[in-house]
């Protein structure tokens, strides 16, 4: 498979509360040729006084290294595959932080650890990488986003140097999960690669930090929230309940699991725009969520 056409490449998360809350936010997508391979995405916001309580963070499927960029106390913090949202990861105010987000299966090589060991933990950088302290020297004293990220390059190429790569079964399962938009059952891929369930629920604890199934679901979640996203609100529920929910409370505990909130408090709070064009929409939505 070309490598530019792999949907776990082109997958893009999304984080609601960061993107849509904080003006500061900013984001770099790598090229699909950099030393990276495109495994990994930056973004990088200011957090202030007025957020740093009100930032949830929601399951993405991928793996994280948040640093916090005070100049003269810099930190940073691995943060591994969440099961659920929540709260609490970036806890100091006033302070400007730099993420570099691994996508699914590519940690493993730049941590050398089985990512499983991280899920639902913040664990120190620096009792996982050897050189931690350059790096964060590297990249906390820089001014701007972009100089971060030309900092961490740096660092990459220093003590990494390889590009990133990820095995191509986890490769393909990942591919096949996330172009199925997470619809896609574990007996349907152990058909398809002929490999057994126990097998693939190994490898994906290993490179992914979460089974087969709980990822689908994780994508399955991202995906709603793009179509939420949509302002047609009926296509937007009638292909919801096409992604293979049994009923709408099943979607409802769901959505409410991994966001901390329920979907129509979501379209609620999260879509912009003047409310009196929203009020005929958002009640037309209210009544079936």
């Amino acid at each position: 498979m070309l490598l530019p056409t792999r949907p776990s490449i082109l997958y893009r998360p999304f984080q609601p509360a960061f993107e849509k809350t904080l003006q500061s936010y900013s984001e770099y997508l790598p090229s699909l040729t950099d030393p990276f391979g495109g495994g990994i995405q930056f973004y990088g916001f200011y957090m202030d006084d007025l957020n740093v309580n009100q930032m949830f963070v929601i399951p993405e499927g991928c793996m994280s290294l948040v640093i916090c960029c005070y100049p003269d106390a810099p930190s940073a913090n691995i943060c591994g595959t969440l099961f659920k949202g929540r709260q609490g990861f970036f806890v100091r105010s006033e302070c400007e932080y730099f993420v570099i987000r691994f996508l699914p299966g590519y940690a493993e090589h730049f941590f050398r650890y089985p990512i499983g060991e991280f899920s639902e933990l913040e664990i120190p950088v620096g009792d996982v990488i050897p050189n931690a302290a350059e790096l964060l020297e590297r990249v906390a004293l820089r001014k701007t986003f972009h100089e971060r990220v030309r900092a961490f390059e740096g660092f990459y190429q220093t003590y990494i140097g390889p590009q990133l790569e990820v095995p191509r079964l986890i490769a393909y399962l990942t591919d096949q999960i996330i172009c199925s938009r997470g619809t896609l059952h574990v007996n349907d891929l152990s058909k398809d690669t002929g490999y057994s369930s126990r097998y693939m629920i190994k490898a994906f604890e290993r490179y992914i930090g979460a089974s087969p199934k709980l990822f689908s679901r994780i994508i399955r979640f991202q995906h709603v929230l793009e179509l939420l996203e949509m302002k047609d609100y009926k296509k937007t529920l009638e292909q919801i309940f096409e992604l293979g929910y049994f009923d709408q409370n099943h979607f409802i505990k769901e959505f409410k699991e991994f966001s901390l909130t329920t979907p129509k408090k979501y379209v609620i709070k999260g879509t912009t725009g003047p409310a009196d064009l929203m009020d005929a929409s958002l009640n037309t939505l209210s009544k079936h969520l």
